[in-house]
């Protein structure tokens, strides 16, 4: 049994999920890992998922809406939240914005309940 697996965000498929938000995705058995870009203007409508999810800003800001609260995340923030919670995002200024997403258990795919 392989102990690794190595890959590279530019061998993974780019997925369109909106006009304005692509994904590629890196799966393992326990945890998916995801990179998005955000184009300006993106309004991700509210949805839970059952996987718990930790998104680390690497560019741009996003605004979060967790069950009501809003929270504003800036280039170096990183934000959990917890499975089944239901949230939405919204790309705040000008910019675009590239993040870090990881979800978790693993699973074939984070399936998003609207």
């Amino acid at each position: 049994m392989k102990k690794f697996v190595k890959s590279n965000w530019l061998e993974t498929d780019q997925q369109q999920l909106d006009p304005k938000l692509t994904q590629r995705v890196f799966n393992t058995k326990n945890a998916i890992v995801v990179h998005y870009v955000y184009e300006p203007g993106l309004e991700f409508d509210h949805h839970s998922h059952p996987q718990e999810q930790i998104t680390i800003i690497q560019s741009g800001q996003l605004l979060f809406d967790i069950e009501g609260e809003k929270v504003e995340l800036n280039t170096g923030d990183i934000c959990s939240i917890a499975p089944n919670v239901e949230h939405s995002t919204t790309v705040m200024g000008n910019s675009k914005v590239e993040s870090i997403s990881i979800f978790t258990p693993g699973s074939a795919q984070v399936v998003i309940q609207k």
